[in-house]
């Protein structure tokens, strides 16, 4: 069922001004419609990082040994200022899965203790808390949040039910890497707090695309990626912290400042390119700067409404029934819609309608199957522009 046309977006928002794709390093013969899933570079950061890199190079044991705890200390100020950490309660990682592997694996447990997630979780954090469910003996439960959804009051009811006197650890993410829908993320962590379960927080998609202040939204812990629509290179990610919580969080890579507390801990993980961390600054602010005005509000507002356009434009011209409510307030910068079955019918795999979208058409979208279900989840990001959305409508349709 195609959306209701009163209620549907009647035009996409306005672009920001400027020559936006040419700041970015895609190759311009590509609907790029996945930033979602790697993000992407502006070419003012990615000389950035070169220089972070020939600066280590020349001279490697000052760079590294003496000043790099210094180093990132500096670099932690703009980027917790931007997030709202403290610099002392959050430390860099190389993705979002590293910073859940650290949390989970640092954890104390005991025989019986349950890892709740929700049918929405990215499948490497699944894969982590079944690892680690095995190894010491827990048990590993999703609790089903169906598609469609109308509401945040269906998915606190569905993890209210779900949560038991067992739970340890309860892992949600803020915006589904799969399904693009957006969790009522501070009334689920209020829930934890009130049943007296730890709240773990998979943020991989949260920086950058929506107004983040971690501190305030209270979860013991939060872990998000900067390289997404943050924009910063990949490797670029982070782990917070609440100050009571600390003391029992390690990195993955156990080194020379292993109880000298949690900053310490963070601050060296071994001999590794740091260039990535160094650079999240610049990538905050080329951001801010895209249309000298400073951007950051714009650019979140923008791809927001460009998301909520898309979804209802492709429910329209494929007469498909959207998954989250059309006012978009289930919606980051993705849209999450189900491939059209005239369309399933003619693929063996979602996989293989994605190869041709890209083979054929020269269109990067994400295309998959989720509970039996074949999604397509474009990515709105301000140097995307309506007609290649409406272009990925027309050839989808133009396939039944």
């Amino acid at each position: 069922m195609a959306p209701d046309a009163s209620t549907k977006p009647l035009a996409p928002p306005e672009a920001l001004p400027g020559q936006l794709r040419a700041q970015w390093m895609l190759d311009g013969s590509v609907d790029f419609l996945n930033h979602g899933c790697f993000g992407a570079r502006l070419r003012s950061v990615f000389a950035a990082q070169e220089a972070w890199r020939v600066r280590f190079e020349a001279d490697p044991v000052q760079v590294l040994d003496r000043e790099g705890s210094a180093m990132l200390a500096e670099v932690k100020l703009p980027v917790g200022a931007f997030l709202g950490m403290r610099p002392d309660d959050f430390g860099f990682v190389t993705n979002a899965t590293d910073g859940v592997n650290a949390v989970l694996g640092s954890l104390r447990y005991e025989p019986g203790d349950e890892l709740l997630t929700t049918s929405h979780v990215y499948n490497a954090v699944r894969l982590t808390m079944q690892h680690l469910a095995r190894r010491v003996g827990l048990v590993y439960r999703e609790v089903d949040v169906p598609l469609p959804v109308a509401s945040d009051d269906e998915i606190v009811a569905a993890v209210a039910g779900a949560i038991t006197d067992r739970t340890r650890i309860l892992l949600l993410d803020h915006v589904a890497s799969m399904t693009a829908l957006r969790f009522p993320l501070e009334r689920l962590i209020a829930l934890g707090a009130e049943r007296g379960v730890d709240v773990l927080v998979d943020g991989a998609h949260a920086p950058g695309m929506l107004s983040l202040d971690v501190e305030r939204l209270g979860a013991p812990y939060y872990v998000g990626n900067l390289h997404k629509w943050l924009c910063a290179p990949p490797g670029a990610a982070f782990l917070w912290v609440r100050p009571d919580r600390q003391a029992e969080i390690h990195p993955n890579v156990i080194s020379h400042y292993l109880g000298e507390g949690f900053g310490a801990e963070f601050s060296w993980q071994g001999t590794r390119d740091y260039s990535s961390w160094m650079t999240v600054p610049d990538a905050i602010a080329a951001m801010d700067a895209l249309d000298g005005s400073g951007s950051w509000p714009r650019i979140m507002r923008h791809n927001h409404e460009m998301a909520t356009w898309v979804q209802s434009h492709l429910a329209e011209a494929w007469d498909v029934t959207p998954l989250t409510p059309l006012d978009g307030s289930m919606l980051g910068s993705m849209a999450i819609l189900p491939v059209p079955a005239p369309v399933r019918r003619l693929f063996d795999t979602a996989e293989a309608l994605h190869d041709v979208l890209y083979d054929e058409h020269r269109i990067e979208v994400p295309v998959f199957e989720w509970q039996d279900r074949w999604m397509i989840r474009p990515s709105c990001q301000v140097y995307n522009a309506p007609d290649q959305y409406e272009r990925l409508a027309r050839v989808v349709r133009d396939l039944f």
